[in-house]
């Protein structure tokens, strides 16, 4: 019984339902309004998970709280996940995510256990470490609202028959490539990432729910390529944390559907920055507002 309502809640839904029935509302982020929960109507992506030593990983963590998850006994999974979307609130851009893999705080935190059932279950709790994206509308909001690691940078697609390669650079210094082949991609799937942040020295969440319309796995280490670059940070910080540059597990997602949830930790700062800026209300001009409502009764 419960089998069968678990495939009924994961599997994929078409076009315009995936949104319907979610409410957005207006808030405001650098003097720009912006819907949340954010909807990305059209987008492609492509995701490979490397294995890491955990001890490096945990460095890369800033709370004891999240703890990262082992695949086997000292080694974890770094994924990097490289998005193109095409149709959103906040207008196209390009990101790429580095994330590191944590438990699910729910399922015993076993090696190998824990990350076995998140997959069966296609939920997902990635720690995001950096989030470069290219355009100043996907920076601001994202930083604002929920503490997202981002930065600009060049994100650059290509095409061939075969793959789907995703390049990222900084002022022109290159930080790392991912090609992921055109695998097969006959699944449809609900999937579901509870993104840990870190906000205001407290740990943040939230959710993103991704409607893949066209999915594909491969565990084939040879359907992925990553090229590191020498001399950026994050590229030499990327070399420390690896153990290798082979996959562990890639997903093709040609087609995919986003909703972006707002915050979920409400932390007073964030209320504070919600009331003043994202909701454009004045917090005087409210206590003026009381006051005169309090003199015409």
């Amino acid at each position: 019984m419960t089998h069968h309502n678990t495939h009924k809640h994961h599997k994929s839904h078409s076009g315009d339902d995936f949104f319907e029935g979610v409410e957005q509302v207006d808030v405001w982020a650098a003097g720009s309004k912006v819907k949340l929960p954010i909807f990305y109507r059209a987008a492609r992506a492509h995701v490979a998970i490397f294995p890491a030593s955990i001890l490096a990983l945990k460095k890369l963590l800033p709370d004891p709280r999240f703890t990262p998850a082992q695949m086997l006994p000292g080694i974890g999974g770094l994924g990097i996940a490289c998005f193109e979307y095409h149709d959103t609130d906040v207008g196209p851009y390009n990101e790429v995510a580095f994330t590191v893999l944590l438990n699910n705080p729910d399922i015993m935190a076993v090696p190998g256990y824990n990350i076995l059932r998140q997959l069966i279950r296609f939920n997902f709790y990635p720690y995001i470490h950096h989030l470069p994206v290219t355009t100043e509308a996907a920076l601001r909001w994202g930083i604002d609202f929920a503490g997202f690691p981002k930065f600009l940078a060049d994100i650059d697609f290509e095409d061939t028959d075969s793959w789907l390669s995703c390049s990222l650079k900084e002022k022109d210094e290159f930080i790392m490539r991912l090609k992921g082949r055109k695998i097969a991609t006959p699944m449809s799937r609900l999937m579901k990432f509870l993104i840990r942040l870190y906000q205001y020295k407290q740990p943040q969440y939230t959710e993103f729910k991704m409607n893949a319309v066209k999915l594909g796995i491969s565990l084939n280490p040879a359907d992925v390529e990553l090229e590191i670059g020498k001399t950026h940070p994050i590229a030499k910080e990327l070399s420390d944390t690896l153990l290798m540059k082979r996959a562990i597990m890639y997903f093709s997602i040609p087609s995919v559907q986003i909703i972006l949830y707002g915050p979920e930790n409400m932390s007073l700062p964030l209320v504070n920055l919600l009331f003043q800026e994202g909701m454009r209300i004045d917090l005087d001009g409210l206590r003026k507002g009381r006051s005169h409502k309090k003199k015409e009764k």
